[in-house]
């Protein structure tokens, strides 16, 4: 088993778990197996949309079975981040996902006509419109924080067409503005390190299907790492990349 020598394992959630809404063949499997062999898990995603409730219910609806309290989204660490600094309002580019975790933290959401804004708090939001991201903007050029759940350039939407991102948002912030946003989701340190403490700590092993999010993630922070060809990447495509994974596997129950 691949995977003895580690305490936590922290599974990414599309193109391991599931390719929407299909499962991947053995997953839920190997996610059963790891419980047996006492490995603390934690499913993580950078997705800021929803919460942990709602993806835990996804999960089941594909045959794995995880609580809510072992999700841990992007909105959750981008939530704790700004809670961690005081701030007490926040204008939100982003959906339910993120504005429960925020109000969960007692960081009040406020719109663009508040004058007190903590910060500006961005993630993927499928309701975005031109007004909210000016607002955003003008808060943004005012001196207002600029937070990042994560900056994912798409967002992989059924059928295997490419949507744009929360990053894809963020770059429009950014562009307007001059400003560069604070990241909080995979490759940057945040979400994993939340993720390893939902997980109960120990040596850590980051499973994803991403070289630049998962893969990169764990590099950053001097951890191993799988990754599986069931999602992005590929083979060969770990030939060129700066990061490199501790195994390369077909599936996740290639670990088990």
């Amino acid at each position: 088993m691949l995977v003895a020598p580690y305490d936590a394992i922290l599974l990414d959630l599309d193109g391991v778990l599931y390719r929407w809404p299909e499962p991947i063949p053995g997953a839920a499997d190997a996610v059963v197996t790891l419980r047996e062999a006492g490995k603390g898990l934690a499913f993580v995603t950078n997705n800021a949309s929803r919460t942990p409730d709602e993806v835990a219910e996804r999960l089941s609806s594909v045959g794995v079975r995880a609580e809510p309290g072992e999700v841990v989204t992007s909105a959750l660490a981008a939530a704790s981040a700004v809670a961690e600094r005081g701030v007490r309002s926040a204008f939100v580019v982003g959906e339910g996902g993120l504005i429960a975790a925020l109000e969960d933290r007692g960081v009040r959401v406020v719109d663009g006509s508040a004058r007190d804004v903590g910060a500006v708090v961005v993630g993927f939001d499928r309701g975005v419109t031109y007004d909210k991201l000016k607002d955003a903007s003008v808060l943004v050029a005012s001196g207002v924080p600029l937070i990042a759940s994560n900056a994912d350039a798409s967002f992989p939407a059924p059928d295997g067409e490419a949507w744009p991102g929360a990053g894809a948002l963020i770059a429009a912030i950014e562009t307007t503005t001059g400003a560069k946003a604070e990241v909080i989701g995979k490759p940057e340190p945040p979400l994993l390190e939340l993720a390893l403490e939902v997980a109960g700590g120990g040596r850590a092993l980051v499973v994803g299907d991403r070289l630049d999010t998962d893969i990169a993630g764990a590099a950053r922070l001097g951890w191993d790492s799988a990754l599986v060809l069931t999602g992005v990447a590929r083979r060969e495509d770990v030939e060129t990349a700066p990061w490199k994974p501790t195994f390369v596997v077909e599936r996740l129950g290639d670990l088990v």
